[in-house]
């Protein structure tokens, strides 16, 4: 029985870490924004005796949609192990980024209401995508999901 050394052994959990983070991260990301264009298209959604509302903006609601389901596809290929993985996964980032970016630029400038929950949700997706891109900058995660299912049967346990 062959001994691992314990710098591998960090370095195989960090790096398992990392991808239960990305993981994660891309689950709330594609539920939040497919949410808040269901909210920006609909308006308010019950959730029991709660409701959550935000303003009618349908310009938002088609770019957190597209994002959303940018995203979604980015999840399938993470899920699944999908050699373009890693690369569905940045262009789900950036475009959501630009898109929550654009629309903090509308509402600074006068041109979309405030409320409460989208001035917390703005901020805070921000942060989130900024910290999938630096994980996903990562030669762990890149390697991981950059190789995808090559990767995978090279042996390595997810």
């Amino acid at each position: 029985m062959a001994l691992i050394p314990q710098s591998t052994r960090t370095s195989r959990r960090q790096s398992g870490a990392a991808i239960v983070t990305i993981r994660a991260l891309i689950v709330f990301d594609t539920v939040t924004l497919l949410l808040f264009a269901l909210l920006h298209a609909n308006g308010p959604l019950a959730l029991g005796s709660a409701a959550l509302t935000e303003p009618r903006i349908i310009p938002a609601a088609i770019v957190e949609g597209l994002a959303g389901l940018i995203f979604a596809v980015s999840a399938y290929a993470v899920f699944t192990r999908a050699s373009w993985a890693w690369a569905a996964t940045v262009a789900a980032h950036i475009f959501a980024l630009a898109g929550v970016l654009l629309g903090l630029t509308m509402i600074a400038a006068g041109f979309g209401p405030h409320s409460p929950l989208n001035d917390t949700y703005h901020p805070l997706m921000v942060a989130l995508l900024v910290v999938g891109l630096i994980l996903l900058a990562t030669p762990d995660v890149k390697a991981r999901l950059g190789r995808g299912a090559r990767h995978m049967r090279s042996g390595e346990a997810s």
